[in-house]
């Protein structure tokens, strides 16, 4: 799915609908507005009908019947942007795409301002299988990245470099896997979903028994996995590509590898002490054979230094058995199934650690202001306030006047901007 973070690449041609008549939408239809471009027509919603903001809300089912296919560009605007998506796709609507505010990420444009020219956000992207869609990098100025990625499809790695090496940033994907040592092992490719092959064989007792809903409709997951292809994989370690490629330091990792992620972590010694944050996959259900659940993974983390913050996009199923869909009911609750699977958000807490006597010597200038934009990015704001406002006093007791200034004139700024910005 194409993402959006500015009106000015709205779609050229046609009136628009935007899907999503929340906050998001008024947000979008603000800044069409402002900008002069008035071609929104109405909002969608998979629910209601009503108006909204001087447009008319049409409940998504009512437009489809009017318009099969769709009478123009969608631009969802809703957090729900994957669900929509699959509905959208269902459908048979191709034109659509969505749309991310990136100005809401106050803070980050501020305290890029404080890193020294030429300063980079270096990422790690393992798992990066759909980097060139994934929205989890906007809101980092383009020319302020450096992102390294990891997947297994050579000619998708270069595709991906050259798509997203424009508008200034670093960009390199290295086609091989990774684990906790150099060695050779067997991937279980799922033919039917690719993004769920794993290094851990399937078991299919467990998928058989789900049911998954997909925005129209649901689907038996054992049937949508297979078949599964066997393949022999040649993989490295994290410590041996840093060495190779004489990377100095990274400061956040993505990993979404299906169950590699402790095994890809172990090998990383020389990587993970300067990292600041980690949006990993995590398991609660053994859904492949072996794979680590996420008290494993948070455990090991914890030892690590890193605090658990937030679930992100979890994965909640069905039954197949079960006469009755709870998602297609939506008059029943808004909690449904078995939660089975998520991405989890772990930081580190400089505050906490120091607080605990720990050894804070990878905590540089330059290190606490990308943890806090890093922190905002995913929604943490007060903890990146509460950091910033820790750091200006380390730097008063270090004498360092001049940035601990800048510090409290860029806490100053970004709290009277979220009053003004959101306040209402």
């Amino acid at each position: 799915m194409r993402h959006i973070t500015n009106v000015s690449q709205l779609p050229q041609e046609g009136s628009i609908s935007i899907y999503g008549a929340g906050g998001a939408g008024r947000e979008l239809l603000r800044q069409m507005r402002a900008s002069g471009c008035v071609r929104a027509t109405r909002f969608l919603d998979s629910k209601n009908n009503g108006e909204l903001d001087g447009l008319p809300v049409v409940r998504f089912a009512d437009y489809l019947a009017r318009h099969p296919g769709g009478d123009g560009p969608i631009v969802i605007a809703s957090t729900h942007d994957d669900e929509i998506s699959w509905i959208l796709r269902d459908a048979g609507i191709t034109d659509y795409c969505s749309f991310k505010d990136c100005e809401r990420y106050i803070l980050c444009s501020l305290l890029c301002g404080l890193l020294p020219e030429g300063e980079r956000f270096t990422l790690l992207d393992i798992g990066a299988r759909d980097a060139s869609g994934d929205p989890r990098w906007l809101g980092l100025p383009p020319e302020r990245m450096r992102l390294y990625g990891f997947e297994l499809d050579e000619e998708g790695c270069a595709a991906m470099t050259r798509e997203m090496s424009a508008g200034g940033m670093e960009v390199r994907f290295f086609p091989y896997g990774l684990w906790s040592a150099s060695e050779r092992r067997t991937f279980y490719h799922s033919l039917g979903h690719p993004g769920s092959s794993s290094f851990f064989p399937f078991v299919f007792e467990v998928f058989d028994r789900w049911r998954v809903f997909t925005g129209q409709g649901v689907r038996h997951e054992g049937q949508f996995m297979r078949p599964v292809q066997e393949v022999p994989v040649e993989l490295s370690t994290l410590d041996r590509w840093r060495t190779e490629q004489a990377v100095a330091s990274v400061d956040f990792m993505k990993l979404n590898v299906q169950g590699a992620e402790l095994e890809i972590l172990s090998a990383g010694k020389s990587v993970l002490p300067e990292v600041m944050g980690l949006l990993t996959e995590v398991a609660f259900v053994e859904d492949y054979k072996g794979r680590p659940l996420f008290a494993d993974v948070d455990s090991w983390l914890r030892a690590q230094g890193f605090t658990f913050f937030e679930f992100i996009s979890p994965l909640t199923v069905g039954r197949n058995a079960s006469p009755v869909s709870i998602r297609q009911l939506p008059g029943y609750h808004h909690w449904h199934g078995q939660r089975v699977e998520s991405h989890a958000l772990y930081l580190r807490d400089p505050v906490a650690l120091e607080l605990q006597g720990a050894d804070l010597t990878n905590f540089s200038f330059e290190k606490v202001i990308k943890l806090a934009a890093l922190a905002e990015r995913y929604f943490q704001v007060e903890f990146a306030f509460e950091l910033l406002g820790w750091y200006e006093g380390v730097l008063r007791k270090r004498a360092d006047s001049a940035q601990a200034d800048a510090l409290k004139a860029v806490i100053d700024t970004a709290a009277r901007s979220y009053q003004a910005a959101f306040g209402r």
